[in-house]
């Protein structure tokens, strides 16, 4: 059970406007058509990844950019361990599936030892645990994953920049990207 005091709850920002939050979902639906309609016209499929990764940034790092580079390089490190499981065991090849396990403990252990956080994180985590799935290890390709999590990295990653440099411009300031 969360315990409010008087300090934190003067440090939590106040909930927006009912016409800002309408603001802001409706550019977030075009941002997001957008998105598909450019992945779609790309031919970059799946598009689920790019989603997964946005969520994870958004909602765990609070769409900080500092927060990007450990994200990225823990979500495509995720993937590839997903790949080199998905490579042994539908490939037949029992040495690189046993590989792939033994990463995946050395990771979980990396991640409890809070050692090498750029890449064993909780985004690795997540991909890993996700890509893992049996649907998707089933039949998931996982260069299409990479190019169509690239691409939302790219897609969002600049949207919300700019969001934020029309924000501090009608604040009276710059932001950095850093911020």
């Amino acid at each position: 059970m969360q315990q409010h005091t008087a300090a934190a709850d003067a440090a939590s920002p106040s909930p927006p406007s009912a016409a800002t939050a309408l603001a802001l979902t409706l550019g977030i639906v075009v941002l997001i058509g957008g998105f598909l309609a450019v992945g779609s016209a790309l031919k970059l499929e799946p598009l689920y990844a790019a989603f997964l990764l946005l969520w994870f940034w958004t909602s765990v790092d609070g769409t900080r950019f500092n927060a990007l580079p450990a994200t990225v390089i823990g979500a495509f490190g995720g993937l590839a361990n997903s790949y080199l499981l998905q490579s042994g065991t539908h490939g037949g090849n029992s040495a690189l599936a046993v590989l792939a396990l033994l990463l995946m403990v050395f990771a979980l252990f990396m991640l409890i030892a809070q050692r090498l956080p750029i890449l064993f994180n909780p985004s690795y985590m997540l991909f890993l645990t996700v890509l893992n799935a049996p649907l998707i290890q089933q039949g998931e390709s996982f260069a299409k994953v990479m190019a169509a999590t690239a691409f939302g990295i790219v897609w969002f990653g600049a949207s919300a920049w700019l969001a934020q440099q029309v924000i501090a411009r009608r604040q009276g300031s710059a932001l950095t990207p850093a911020a």
